[in-house]
């Protein structure tokens, strides 16, 4: 690529906010590679100046930060260019539309950790990530200086997973730093035949993106519940209750002996309804996700209980939701299954 060449791809994507285009960054590329092929002829060298030349371009567009790296070891704060599937905007299949406000990496070596500071607009946040593995144990993101986890991936998939960002309540500030971290603790051996066998540690390369949302100006109505299955193993379906978050935020049923309970829930946000219980006025330790069904077989994960046959027991099962949900409800369905 010759100075002219990139003058002209500066000049062409360099100026002026960035607009809602998800292709942007390929269309430069796009260009570029153009370019190489034009002039191919010139051999490795001009291999090594095209890449260089993607390197300037992508620092140098509209709302991309330089990196910034410290001291070896140390939590990195970097903003590189995502993965095509981390797109700079996209529409949720609800309607609700995304926009990226900041990037994030992290390699196979150097830093498990990486930050990245951003500004708070009050809208919900939810974090990106593609990750190409594999990958064993956890990736945790936190908000906030030293605070608990505010979501965990648990698988590494090619696939954007989004998770949503908790923002600590006490935060006034206008920035708020996101931690994301692969570091591994604790990692031991899986026990066979009697002895402990060492697993291989595997990390994986992930590329991450912080989005915020802007809620629709009216609530998307959820698609329809299908039925429980009648049966989970050998306990049958006595009772379903079913509503709709946030309007309704638990159900309540009476029971005896051995029971178990299942969900099922619908909605762009199905899967951040999580319910817990409260039996006989007692909050229980445990909670579950809500059961999402998009194809194939449902899969019964009931929870069981055993009460006193003698009396009657009240479970209340109660609903909530993690991140931010205005005006993306949920549908929800709870079973009482009883052996």
């Amino acid at each position: 690529m010759t100075l002219p060449d990139l003058r002209d791809v500066l000049r062409e994507h360099g100026d002026g906010p960035s607009p809602a285009n998800p292709a942007r960054h390929e269309q430069v590329r796009a260009r570029i590679r153009r370019i190489r092929l034009r002039r191919s002829a010139l051999g490795g060298g001009a291999v090594v100046a095209v890449a260089a030349a993607v390197a300037l371009v992508v620092s140098l567009l509209p709302g991309t930060a330089e990196p910034r790296r410290e001291a070896a070891g140390e939590t990195t704060t970097v903003a590189t260019q995502p993965a095509a599937e981390l797109p700079e905007r996209f529409t949720a299949a609800d309607g609700t539309e995304y926009r990226r406000i900041a990037t994030m990496s992290i390699k196979k070596t150097g830093p498990t950790k990486v930050s990245v500071t951003i500004p708070v607009s009050g809208k919900p946040l939810d974090l990106g990530a593609v990750c190409a593995g594999p990958h064993s144990g956890a990736a945790r993101a936190s908000t906030g200086a030293g605070g608990p986890p505010s979501t965990v991936f648990t698988v590494c998939s090619k696939r954007m997973e989004l998770r949503p960002l908790q923002v600590p309540p006490s935060t006034s500030d206008t920035k708020l730093t996101v931690t994301f971290d692969t570091t591994t603790t604790g990692w031991g051996c899986t026990v066979r035949n009697g002895k402990c066998v060492p697993q291989k540690e595997t990390r994986g390369v992930w590329a991450l993106a912080v989005y915020e949302w802007t809620p629709p100006t009216q609530p998307v109505e959820p698609p329809p519940l299908k039925d429980l299955p009648d049966h989970s193993g050998k306990a049958r379906l006595t009772e379903t209750k079913t509503g709709v978050w946030p309007q309704d935020t638990s159900a309540t049923f009476k029971v005896r002996g051995k029971v178990g309970f299942d969900s099922l829930c619908t909605g762009d946000l199905a899967d951040r309804l999580w319910y817990s219980f409260e039996v006989n006025g007692r909050v229980q330790p445990s909670s579950s996700a809500c059961a999402v069904w998009k194809g194939n077989a449902f899969r019964s994960a009931a929870t069981e209980f055993t009460y006193p046959t003698d009396r009657t027991t009240t479970v209340k099962v109660t609903w909530k939701l993690l991140g931010g949900g205005t005006n993306r409800p949920v549908r929800w369905s709870v079973g009482h299954y009883r052996k």
